[in-house]
C-alpha cells in the first residue's frame, strides 16, 4: 500500500472528494483499475471515516459475464465489502436508441450507479478512471473532430456526486502497485480486441507515442486541465447569456447569437439545446454549425431529439405554444405575466413627459383611462386605429409587422381600457384615440419589461 497510498491520501484531502460520514459507492468490475481503487479506499477508511459499498453492473454482453460476476462477489466477500449487483440488456438498449455499444453500456451503468446512490445518505460515486484513460479519451475525441467539450475529457469531479480519485495515476502506476503487492485481478479478454478504437489506441498508438515522449500522459493531462478550465468559463458565460435573454425558457432571439463571437455562439447554442432536450446525446459540431447556417437562411432544422424553427429573428421549438392569458389591473402597479415571463409596469406621471422612445412603452392621458384595465393575449378579431393613422388595422397584422411570428403572438400583450376600447398592443404603436395632447397634464405610462 505504501507505493500509491500516500499520494492517494494527499489527493483526497486536497480535493475534498471524500468527507467524513459520506458513503462512497465504487463502480466495481474486478479489473485492475477498480480493484486498485477498492483497495486504496479500504485503506482510506482508516484515516477518513466513511462507508464503502461496491456496485457491480453486469452488461450481459461477454461470454464470461457470469464468471466475472461470481469473481466480483467472491472478492468483495473476502474483503468484507458490501456489494450491490445490477444488470441490463445493453444490446437491446443500443439498438432501440441507435447508440454505439460503449455509449449504451455507459448510460445503463450510470443509471444503475445513481439508483444505488439515491438510497444512501451523502453518497459519492467513485469510478476508477486513470490518467491513462484521460489520454486515450483525448485521442479518441481528437480523431472524431471534437471541440473543447469532447477534448475536455474526464473531470476529477462531476457535480457533488461523481468522483474519480485515480486520475493522478497512470496505468503503469496501477500495474506496478498490483505487482508489488502480488494482487490478482479479473482480466477482461475484450481489452485486447482491436475492433474497439480505445484498444487500438492503447495497444498500437500509445506504445509508439511513448517512444517519442515517455511522459505523454502527464503532457496530455496538463493540456486537458487547461481545456477544462476554458470550457467551464465559456459554459458559464453561455448560461449567463441565456439567463438574461431566453424568453419563457424556450425562445432565443437570434440577435443574442449574432452579436457574440463564433466561439461563444457555439457554447450558447449547445447550452440552449441542452436546456430544451435535457442532454447533449448525439449532438456534435455539425449539428451546431447547421443551426448557425439555419439562422442565416431562416430555415428550420431537425437535430437528434429536437426540431427547431427559425422565424422573424427567433429560434424556438417547432412544438412551442404560449398559453392565452387574461389579467385585470385595478390601479398603477407592476404586473408579472407568468405565461410569457414578461412584466408590465403601469405608473402615473405628472406632468406628462415626452414621447415614448420605443413601441415597447405607451404614454396616454390619465383622463382617458378607466380602471380596471385588462391585459390579455391578442385575439383574432382585435382591431384598432394606431397612432397618427386613419386605418383600422388588425392587431395580428400589427404584431406580424413588429417582427413576431404567429406562434409568438402572445409575447405581445394587449391592453384594453375599462370601457372595452383597445389601448395598445405591445411592440406596436398606441391607439390614436389615446394619444397625448399638449393640454394633458397627467399621464399613464405603460411599459413592457
Amino acid at each position: 500500500m505504501k507505493y500509491l497510498y500516500p499520494d492517494f491520501l494527499k489527493n483526497i484531502k486536497n480535493s475534498h472528494q471524500i468527507e467524513k460520514d459520506s458513503t462512497v459507492i465504487i463502480a466495481f468490475s474486478g479489473g485492475k483499475d477498480s480493484l486498485t481503487l477498492l483497495l486504496l479506499l479500504k485503506e482510506l477508511q482508516k484515516d477518513v471515516g466513511f462507508k464503502l459499498l461496491a456496485a457491480y453492473f453486469n452488461h450481459r454482453i461477454r461470454a464470461d459475464a457470469e464468471a466475472e460476476e461470481q469473481w466480483v462477489k467472491n472478492l468483495c466477500a473476502s474483503k468484507e465489502v458490501e456489494l450491490e449487483v445490477g444488470e441490463g440488456d445493453v444490446i437491446e438498449y443500443k439498438n432501440k436508441h441507435k447508440l454505439n455499444l460503449e455509449n449504451a453500456a455507459s448510460i445503463l451503468r450510470t443509471r444503475f450507479l445513481k439508483k444505488v446512490a439515491s438510497k444512501r445518505p451523502n453518497a459519492k460515486i467513485a469510478t476508477a478512471h486513470t490518467k491513462s484513460d484521460l489520454t486515450e479519451t483525448f485521442f479518441i475525441k481528437l480523431f472524431r473532430g471534437s471541440g473543447s467539450r469532447g477534448l475536455s475529457g474526464i473531470y476529477s469531479k462531476v457535480g457533488e456526486e461523481m468522483i474519480r480519485p485515480l486520475l493522478i495515476f497512470t496505468q503503469k502506476d496501477i500495474l506496478s502497485f498490483l505487482e508489488r503487492n502480488n494482487i490478482q485481478y479479473y482480466r477482461d479478454y475484450t481489452n485486447k480486441q482491436q475492433v474497439f478504437l480505445r484498444n487500438r489506441i492503447r495497444h498500437v498508438l500509445m506504445p509508439e507515442i511513448e517512444k517519442i515522449e515517455p511522459h505523454i500522459d502527464d503532457h496530455v493531462a496538463r493540456t486537458v486541465y487547461m481545456i477544462q478550465e476554458e470550457y467551464d468559463y465559456f459554459k458559464k458565460l453561455a448560461e449567463k447569456i441565456l439567463a438574461e435573454n431566453l424568453i419563457v425558457n424556450k425562445i432565443l432571439p437570434v440577435e443574442v447569437i449574432k452579436k457574440n463571437h463564433p466561439a461563444v455562439q457555439r457554447f450558447v447554442l449547445r447550452e440552449y439545446i441542452r436546456r430544451l432536450k435535457g442532454d447533449l446525446l448525439d449532438i456534435d459540431f455539425a449539428h451546431v454549425e447547421n443551426i448557425l447556417s439555419g439562422i442565416s437562411t431562416s430555415k428550420g432544422i431537425a437535430i437528434p431529439g429536437l426540431e427547431l424553427k427559425f422565424h422573424k429573428g427567433y429560434i424556438y421549438p417547432k412544438s412551442l405554444t404560449i398559453p392565452d392569458y387574461n389579467y385585470m389591473v385595478e390601479s398603477a402597479c407592476i404586473l408579472e405575466i407568468g405565461e410569457t415571463g414578461k412584466k408590465i409596469m403601469i405608473e402615473k406621471e405628472t406632468p406628462c413627459p415626452g414621447k415614448p422612445g420605443t413601441n415597447f412603452e405607451a404614454l396616454l392621458p390619465l383622463s382617458t383611462v378607466k380602471f380596471p384595465l385588462t391585459i390579455r393575449s391578442p385575439r383574432k378579431g382585435d382591431r384598432y386605429i394606431k397612432l397618427n393613422s386613419t386605418l383600422n388595422l388588425r392587431v395580428f397584422e400589427m404584431i406580424r409587422e413588429a417582427g413576431f411570428p404567429a406562434e409568438l403572438r402572445n409575447l405581445c400583450p394587449l391592453v384594453s381600457n375599462g370601457d372595452g376600447r383597445l389601448i395598445w398592443s405591445v411592440g406596436s404603436p398606441l391607439a390614436d384615440t389615446f394619444k397625448v395632447n399638449p393640454e394633458d397634464r397627467q399621464c399613464l405610462r405603460i411599459r413592457c419589461l
